[in-house]
């Protein structure tokens, strides 16, 4: 009798110790399973974040670098070639090339010293967050942990991580234009500049390279005449010239 009671609980230990190891093993991969849904989530809110401050950021800062009054004295009748018949209808709008490069040089110019400030902190912008700071050369986004949970009640809880921000490669430029009606017998010209340059985004999880593109209207002019409605009352052309800096 007694040795069937021993029996019963060496029986009854050995399940009570395969629960316990099922348990903590069950434990540690659930464990496993939330922290990397958090990381996962965290890397995105991460990447998310940072991509739509120095979208914001370097729209604006390119906005303010390529204002009206840098190009005052830019004379589009200089860079662009305006055809008309003899109604006066705009049939097309070209380039002088010599004129495009000159303007393109400038804008390059100007963006490549405006990048190279604004990374390392020698620019001064107002429109930057408390969260946007500079260090070791680098711009750097501060984002709360608790942007991780999507919530808006938890958005600015817990450390905040650092999120480095490079200008990484060229600066690649071109010039477009559009021609829009604009009264009864006008038409509005606006000279663009195309920007495409690209940046790197150094989470403690991940790098990630994202490519931003601009269209920052330099001049605009009113001349005499008007776009025929063949062309839905607007003509865009893009110049054939690129320039990288």
């Amino acid at each position: 009798m007694r040795n069937g009671f021993k029996s019963i609980r060496k029986y009854h230990g050995k399940m009570l110790s395969k629960i316990v190891l099922a348990t903590i093993i069950f434990v540690i991969l659930f464990t496993i399973f939330l922290l990397s849904k958090f990381t996962n989530n965290l890397n995105s809110s991460l990447l998310e974040i940072s991509t739509n401050e120095i979208t914001r950021v370097t729209y604006k800062f390119i906005t303010e670098k390529l204002d009206s009054k840098v190009f005052s004295d830019t004379n589009l009748e200089d860079i662009l070639i305006i055809n008309k018949n003899d109604d006066g209808d705009i049939l097309y709008v070209d380039f002088n090339l010599k004129q495009a490069y000159v303007v393109l040089d400038q804008v390059s110019a100007i963006l490549n010293d405006s990048f190279n400030a604004l990374e390392s902190g020698n620019a001064s912008v107002a429109f930057l967050d408390q969260e946007l700071s500079h260090d070791l050369g680098s711009m750097v986004l501060l984002v709360p942990i608790g942007s991780s949970f999507n919530n808006l009640y938890f958005y600015n809880l817990g450390p905040k991580i650092p999120v480095r921000i490079n200008f990484i490669g060229s600066v690649l430029t071109n010039l477009k234009t559009k021609v829009t009606n604009y009264g009864l017998n006008n038409a509005l010209v606006e000279m663009f500049v195309y920007i495409e340059f690209k940046t790197q985004i150094m989470s403690p999880f991940q790098i990630e390279e994202i490519t931003l593109e601009y269209d920052a209207v330099i001049a605009e002019m009113m001349i005499e005449g008007k776009v025929p409605s063949f062309y839905g009352g607007t003509i865009e052309k893009e110049s054939s010239i690129y320039t990288k800096n």
